[in-house]
């Protein structure tokens, strides 16, 4: 199993998350499935720098799957909203939604843990 544990607070550039998740993922994901991976680490952060006034952890996991899981200090769950054409911003866990597997949460003694799964297509030789 191959794992990547990435720390994080309100300074972090969310680019060099990115870039560290990306180098670890190529080398065995497909590319499609490496922009999905991204772009679920980068929503679930934002909502964590938007929302909690602290910082996390995201946690990458491979094994016949990516698993990223991001965890924080709040015990306020995500939810899904429907688009309002009236509302900036409120569309990142529809995005989440609509390139994972399967996403969901889970309080933790500390706060909580946001997942998604993804999956697994091998990279190209």
């Amino acid at each position: 199993m191959q794992a990547l544990r990435l720390p994080f607070d309100h300074r972090t550039d969310t680019a060099s998350l990115r870039h560290a998740a990306h180098g670890w993922l190529i080398s065995w994901q497909d590319g499609d499935v490496v922009e999905d991976t991204l772009l679920v680490i980068t929503e679930l952060v934002q909502n964590v720098v938007q929302h909690t006034g602290d910082g996390g952890e995201v946690a990458l996991t491979g094994n016949g799957q990516v698993l990223v899981e991001v965890f924080d200090h709040s015990r306020n769950l995500p939810r899904l909203i429907g688009p309002d054409p009236r509302r900036l911003g409120g569309r990142g866990m529809l995005l989440v939604d609509a390139v994972s597997d399967e996403w969901g949460s889970r309080l933790t003694a500390t706060g909580k843990v946001v997942w998604a799964r993804l999956p697994v297509k091998p990279a190209a030789s």
